[in-house]
């Protein structure tokens, strides 16, 4: 059935549902996953989780975030014994990093929250899972 699951994060309680339901299905299934988050390029003092590329990438907080939201999402993984990965995509708007990241990994299901950080950020950037599903055709479950 599915080998290979796609786990986006955004370290919100509805993306670590969906991640947490995803290990779950690939060990069920002896699938493997791949733990992904995505960081967009925003002008300094937009966006919190933004970056400046010409920062030291150890001293930038957006990319310790990203790592942070990783790393939980992996330890999901590591304890159900599911054979994992992990990406951090920078540079792309977040549902293109989701799409470009399940077509080049071979992914055939992504598994990802019907919302993520919080009202505000949906308002100004719109639905990420909304444009995943728009933009890909590889089946997507949605977690609320």
């Amino acid at each position: 059935m599915f080998k290979h699951i796609l786990l986006p994060t955004d370290g919100s309680e509805t993306a670590l549902r969906a991640v947490t339901r995803g290990v779950e299905l690939a060990a069920l299934l002896g699938a493997q996953v791949t733990v992904m988050t995505a960081l967009e390029h925003f002008p300094s003092g937009i966006m919190g989780s933004g970056y400046r590329p010409s920062d030291d990438a150890a001293q930038t907080f957006g990319l310790k975030i990203a790592q942070e939201r990783l790393d939980q999402a992996v330890e999901v993984a590591r304890l159900a014994g599911v054979k994992h990965q992990q990406l951090l995509v920078r540079d792309k708007q977040v549902y293109m990093a989701i799409v470009d990241t399940a077509k080049s990994s071979g992914v055939d299901l992504i598994v990802m929250g019907t919302h993520g950080m919080g009202l505000i950020e949906r308002l100004l950037v719109g639905s990420q899972t909304q444009r995943v599903l728009a933009h890909t055709s590889i089946p997507v479950l949605t977690m609320h």
